[in-house]
């Protein structure tokens, strides 16, 4: 007889693998154990299909149902879930699709989908006091650093991606193409929450590297000079007021001893 622990490794092995010998085994000798194990095996990877197409519902709608349930039960077999919370499973669609050389297209997607992922379900941050602002915006700009609230991601892309996004979204006009590929362009992107619905705002390449070494901890005056300095120009103003606009600044610090 298995000992428990071998027993639930082998059910656990039924279940991803369907390797069923060794379960079956020691459950039961009537027949059924195998029919049962089956049966449960399929409700399970169902239920990670349907997690992941929650999870990217634009992917799915991209793909299509059927091309989507094949490469969800791809990932299943060589991610299977290892916690409960089913909020995690599914990270790693990305570099699942991109380690079995899926299109640059439905690689980007997948990042952009998880980054709203992450962000619809961040924890809310507590508003940014407008006498706060007031009062650090007189400070010396070479010690001021900012700080992002959890609902705010930046992202990098190979591909102007944000515009199959915004083209899956079910609001969207259905006079709307949506190309089998895109042109490669760096492309920066502010994907944030505002009043409950996830918001993705396309950046200037020299605005998103701007903003991401200010999430970084680069000093306000660092990054103003930063943008006086690029060849191809930066509103420094500009780039204050879109995320001013955005309501992404949970907060602002002065550098020690600068």
């Amino acid at each position: 007889m298995l000992r428990l622990c071998d027993l639930q490794q082998a059910f656990a092995e039924a279940i991803v693998e369907g390797t069923y010998q060794t379960a079956t085994a020691a459950m039961a000798t009537d027949g059924m154990a195998l029919r049962s194990v089956a049966l449960y095996r399929g409700l399970i990877r169902n239920n990670f299909v349907q997690v992941l197409r929650i999870t990217y519902p634009g992917l799915h709608r991209f793909v299509g149902a059927c091309y989507f349930s094949v490469l969800a039960r791809g990932y299943i077999k060589h991610y299977p879930s290892t916690s409960g919370d089913l909020f995690l499973y599914g990270r790693h669609l990305p570099a699942w699709l991109q380690r079995i050389e899926a299109p640059p297209l439905l690689v980007e997607l997948a990042r952009l989908e998880w980054a709203c992922h992450e962000v619809y379900q961040a924890a809310d941050s507590v508003p940014f006091p407008p006498d706060r602002f007031q009062a650090m915006a007189s400070a010396d700009p070479s010690r001021v650093t900012i700080q992002f609230h959890q609902t705010v991601r930046f992202l990098a892309c190979s591909l102007p991606v944000h515009r199959v996004w915004q083209a899956l979204q079910p609001d969207a006009s259905p006079d709307v193409a949506i190309g089998p590929s895109l042109p490669e362009e760096q492309t920066g992107l502010l994907v944030v929450r505002s009043g409950g619905a996830v918001r993705v705002i396309p950046l200037g390449w020299l605005e998103y590297r701007l903003m991401e070494a200010l999430s970084g901890g680069a000093t306000v005056a660092s990054i103003e000079q930063q943008a006086r300095e690029a060849e191809s120009g930066v509103d420094f103003t500009r780039l204050m007021t879109t995320l001013l606009q955005a309501q992404v600044i949970a907060g602002m610090s002065l550098k020690e001893g600068v």
